[in-house]
């Protein structure tokens, strides 16, 4: 049970109890309406401000430390209560109704605890999702980013990504000439053909070592026996 007075005192009693005060807070103005919901929230009227108060849990009284949610109204309070089974809180007041959403203020009856079964089953992540490796999720499709880059080239009629050819730059009047043009560009050239070249060596040595170490850590073969023409 809540009460508050001219004292300016809002109280929250334990009718199971001593019926000594659970807690108590000094408002600014006497509250001259009060309503709890269903979940236990307790909501004041003050003039023309609406000041509601939770609690801890779903068992414990509301806490009246710092108010959960606090309202301005146009008109001085005459009267609020909660909707039953919805987060809604409607006050009368000197300047019409109002409606307050409120969240946590009521219990879900037999009919919404259904409908959120369905919708929790609904939203429930796919088995298929549940079962993929978490480390392929980040990984990068090969085939498909191969088959994106053919039919771009096919649409566009050349390869965008390709490197251009090397042109040497023209340099000044007495320098470029052809024979001059013809070397600085067979030396880039051989200069890519070398990287081909080492980038397929080292290829090679990572191959090679690979293969030893495979051959390292597979066990000696047994003597051959006459039941191995079963064996497939």
């Amino acid at each position: 049970m809540a009460t508050s007075g001219l004292d300016h005192q809002l109280k929250i009693f334990d009718l199971r109890g001593t019926f000594q005060p659970l807690s108590a807070r000094t408002l600014p103005q006497g509250a001259g309406h009060l309503a709890f919901s269903q979940r236990g929230l307790l909501v004041a009227g003050m003039g023309d401000v609406v000041n509601i108060w939770a609690g801890q849990g779903k068992a414990s009284p509301p806490s009246l430390e710092q108010p959960y949610l606090t309202h301005h109204l146009s008109g001085h309070v005459h009267g609020l209560q909660f909707c039953p089974f919805e987060d809604v809180l409607g006050v009368g007041h000197s300047g019409g109704i109002t409606s307050m959403l409120v969240p946590g203020t009521c219990g879900a009856h037999q009919k919404q605890r259904q409908e959120w079964e369905v919708k929790a089953l609904l939203e429930k992540v796919p088995a298929e999702l549940i079962c993929l490796d978490p480390r392929a999720l980040a990984e990068v499709d090969v085939i498909s980013l191969e088959q994106a880059k053919k039919e771009r080239i096919e649409r566009l009629g050349y390869d965008p990504d390709a490197k251009a050819p090397f042109q040497p730059k023209p340099k000044h009047k007495g320098r470029s000439s052809t024979a001059s043009l013809v070397k600085r560009k067979r030396k880039v050239l051989d200069e890519e053909h070398r990287e081909k070249v080492r980038q397929s060596l080292q290829q090679q040595q990572q191959q090679q070592q690979q293969q030893q170490k495979e051959g390292k850590t597979k066990p000696m073969g047994a003597r051959p026996s006459a039941l191995d023409r079963f064996v497939r």
